[in-house]
């Protein structure tokens, strides 16, 4: 049913003041409701769901939300004739991830965007820890900060336990292969339903997506269907996929002049990300338990990235690269040539470009550490003389530091570390690095 403006809807002994109506889809309406002197969104569903689907939100209700990423439902709302669920109102400086695809909202530099990238990991290594699977992972799922790379996920009344369906397959575009095909799980003997793996592909496509804007299996096979319907995106999606970086079916590259994104962005991606994509993307298509990137390896992959980056005078970032093979020597964007060899933090297997502005994080002084956008240092200059670069650590207690002579000193927590070539700094009692 259809809620009205100033109208009551009470339930759980609390009561519910409509303010207006936030949008609308296939499945129900969301409305702003005021309860309290708080504001929040209120979804009511077209139809009261069947019981399994209600118990299955209850139960997400009662768990808990994965992480704070997650605008997880918060209560339920119910009467005699509605259903749906009360969430926190999203932020106004999040926009959708929609909006970043077409080019409206950009991101700040490539950092803020790994940023982002590698929150969507975690957010999916948390919620497939809690044995839940997500389902439905597509462009209208996700929001973003563009300024800091955060995160929010929306839609989440469809998540449930990893091999329990409600229902919902997924959206075209985004879904596995196997769930497209409606593929018969050897197991079950059932048609096969959304999980884990099933998330893991979706996943690779939405990073694909944000990293170069464009879809991993649009490319030139587009030209064989006049007009997209079903069949022709049962068959591009789920009957015969593929990738547009095949290494040696090269029948589906992108189309010049229309795929300008993924042309101009894949060639500057780092060989090891190429690599997880094609991994996922055509290895994965005949073993999807064992060839799909998983969140973990996504982590590492894209934090690697990130400590990687440089950045040119235009404002352009982008990898260095740490081996002679891959290493640029001129900006891609304005062909501006790099300062040329920088000085690199070796802590464990990290290896951090360091240049003014890179960030130390959390995972790289603790490698137990699953806080991987938690800043604990940054590269600055000395503002009388630019050209000396320094790393501010915020860490508890002092910090050892060892020259190249042998020399040691101690600073004090919260100082300056010089960046000098090999230089030995002792984070803590686990944890030491090297300036090479």
């Amino acid at each position: 049913m259809k809620f009205k403006k100033n109208q009551i809807v009470s339930s759980g002994g609390k009561e519910y003041r409509i303010l207006d109506l936030l949008g609308e889809g296939g499945q129900g309406e969301v409305y702003l409701a005021e309860c309290e002197d708080h504001t929040y969104a209120l979804k009511v569903y077209k139809d009261i769901p069947d019981p399994d689907f209600c118990y299955n939100l209850r139960n997400n209700i009662e768990k808990g939300s994965p992480s704070q990423t997650f605008l997880w439902p918060r209560t339920l709302v119910q009467t005699e004739d509605s259903f749906g669920y009360v969430m926190d109102l999203r932020p106004k400086n999040y926009v959708s991830f929609v909006s970043y695809l077409t080019g409206k909202n950009k991101c700040r530099d490539q950092a803020t965007l790994l940023r982002w990238c590698i929150e969507l990991c975690l957010s999916f290594k948390k919620l497939h820890e809690k044995g839940y699977s997500y389902q439905d992972l597509n462009d209208g799922s996700f929001f973003l900060d563009t300024e800091t790379g955060d995160l929010l996920i929306c839609d989440n009344d469809n998540v449930t336990a990893d091999k329990k369906n409600l229902g919902i397959l997924g959206k075209m575009r985004y879904m596995a292969p196997e769930i497209v095909r409606g593929d018969v799980d050897p197991r079950t003997k059932e048609r096969q339903m959304p999980d884990v793996h099933s998330d893991r592909f979706s996943l690779a496509v939405i990073l694909f997506m944000a990293l170069c804007l464009g879809n991993p299996y649009e490319g030139e096979r587009l030209k064989d269907y006049p007009i997209m319907d079903e069949q022709a995106e049962y068959e591009m999606y789920g009957e015969k996929p593929v990738f547009i970086y095949h290494k040696t079916d090269k029948s589906n590259r992108p189309i010049r002049g229309y795929h300008a994104g993924v042309l101009r962005r894949w060639p500057l991606m780092p060989i090891y990300i190429k690599e997880a994509f094609h991994r996922t993307f055509v290895d994965g298509l005949s073993d999807r338990e064992n060839e799909r990137t998983t969140e973990l390896e996504w982590l590492r992959l894209l934090t690697r990235y990130r400590d990687e980056l440089i950045s040119c005078s235009c404002g352009y970032q982008y990898a260095y690269g740490l081996s002679e093979r891959s290493t640029l020597d001129t900006c891609p964007l304005c062909k501006t040539k790099n300062q040329g060899e920088y000085c690199v933090l070796q802590v464990g297997k990290n290896r951090i470009v360091l240049e003014p502005g890179k960030k130390l994080y959390s995972h790289h002084l603790d490698k137990y550490s699953s806080s991987y956008n938690e800043v604990v240092g940054e590269v600055i200059a000395n503002k009388k003389n630019p050209a000396l670069w320094g790393l501010r650590v915020r860490v508890g207690g002092d910090i050892l530091i060892k020259d190249a002579n042998g020399n040691e000193k101690t600073v004090a927590a919260g100082g300056v570390i010089p960046i000098v070539k090999g230089l030995k700094i002792k984070f803590n009692e686990n944890t030491i690095g090297e300036i090479k």
